[in-house]
């Protein structure tokens, strides 16, 4: 089953959709904290400009055209001195874990479903096996039926009946074939294999996942999605928190140093140096209700995070519960069956015994036969279905059992 897991991880899309958001929100943090450090550019300017002299402003003698050169480093740095860019970090960083948390979610859900359909596919020819069995055993009885019929020792209506029981076989072992179909293409596409190919299937009993009488509610902290929705409730919070903070004013220091030069060959000379420093204050009045909606739609957030958190953990707490009870029920029934199938083994036993000795029939043998094969089969669907439940179980408490 490791191995159809791996190849399983290797194709999934929904896999790769949730690591390639976790990539997403990995550089969209690596971008919000870049806000709050001072940006820094290079720029050069060459102006070229003629003097009209018409106006008679201007005394004669200076020039009518200059070309101007300058080369300057820009700097500029806005104070988070109201911590909304410290909120807005805080956001991204509440992003990238529940995108982690989801991308652990989907490779959950895909062990999950690959143990499911594993066990479904050896569950379903087990199956199919003890309907070829039963198959078989009808057909023997319908001949014997035909022998007696035509010696003349009974009428003609046991022997429709043993061709309907016959007819009937089939049909169960058409739909079994078709049950085996359907669950080893649901597998071969989960893995990404083409149509037909073998599946590597263990034939050793499979171990069975086991879990207590009860669940402690701790487990359930182990869900990748219930941690992704409690951070995502934290990223809410924290938008909230940065949407608060632009009410306030903001603060920037903005700078820049170069030449200045005419003509271009003076760059980089002491005397075509200047530089500025200019720290700013800017204070929001009117913008037309934007900051209030924003701050509103902040909270709603929080709102809408809290219910998705309420509602994944009360989902958990169902799912678990759920197949508790299922799994309850089917180890009864699975403890009933092998009950019964040890009775009917010891009764065909017993028939085969008298046989030998001639006290008995071909028919009461066969008869004996069927029964074991149909209370095997029984026992067979319980316990293929109890470890299915199981790996539900599994994964609805976070991943991970122990083999009996």
């Amino acid at each position: 089953m490791l191995d159809l897991l791996a190849r399983a991880r290797r194709g999934s899309p929904d896999l790769a959709l949730a690591r390639a958001r976790q990539r997403e929100a990995v550089a969209l943090l690596r971008a919000a904290d870049a806000g709050d450090e001072p940006a820094l550019s290079l720029g050069a300017v060459q102006e070229a400009s003629r003097i009209s002299v018409a106006n008679g402003r201007f005394p004669p003698g200076i020039p009518r055209r200059t070309d101007v050169t300058a080369v300057a480093a820009k700097a500029s740095w806005e104070l988070d001195v109201w911590g909304r860019e410290a909120a807005k970090s805080q956001a991204a960083a509440a992003d990238v874990r529940a995108a982690k948390f989801t991308a652990e979610q989907a490779d959950l859900a895909l062990a999950a479903e690959v143990a499911r359909l594993w066990f479904a596919v050896r569950g379903a020819r087990e199956q199919l096996a003890f309907l070829e069995t039963e198959f078989a055993t009808r057909f023997r009885e319908m001949e014997l039926v035909e022998r007696t019929v035509a010696a003349g020792l009974v009428d003609s209506d046991p022997l429709s009946s043993a061709k309907l029981a016959a007819a009937q076989a089939k049909v169960d072992e058409g739909l079994g074939r078709r049950r085996v179909a359907a669950a080893e293409n649901a597998l071969r596409a989960l893995i990404g294999a083409a149509p037909g190919e073998p599946l590597p299937l263990a034939r050793a009993p499979a171990a069975m996942p086991t879990f207590g009488a009860g669940v402690p509610s701790e487990l359930l902290l182990r869900r990748p999605d219930l941690a992704a929705a409690a951070a995502r409730l934290d990223a809410a919070v924290a938008r909230e928190g940065a949407a608060r903070a632009d009410f306030y004013p903001s603060v920037t220091l903005t700078g820049q140093a170069g030449w200045q030069a005419d003509p271009a060959s003076r760059i980089g000379q002491g005397a075509a140096g200047f530089w500025s420093l200019a720290p700013s204050v800017d204070l929001p009045l009117f913008d037309a209700g934007r900051r209030e909606a924003n701050l509103e739609a902040a909270r709603a957030r929080i709102d809408g995070s809290a219910a998705e958190w309420t509602k994944a953990v009360l989902g958990a707490f169902r799912e678990v519960e759920d197949a508790l009870a299922d799994l309850r029920e089917l180890a009864q029934q699975e403890e009933l069956t092998a009950r019964v199938l040890a009775a009917v083994r010891e009764r065909l036993a017993n028939a085969e015994a008298r046989l030998r000795a001639g006290l008995a029939n071909e028919s009461e043998v066969t008869l004996a036969r069927r029964d074991e094969a149909l209370a095997a089969r029984t026992l067979s669907l319980v316990v293929w279905e109890r470890r299915q439940v199981a790996v539900r179980l599994a994964a609805a408490t976070g991943g991970g059992w122990s083999p009996k």
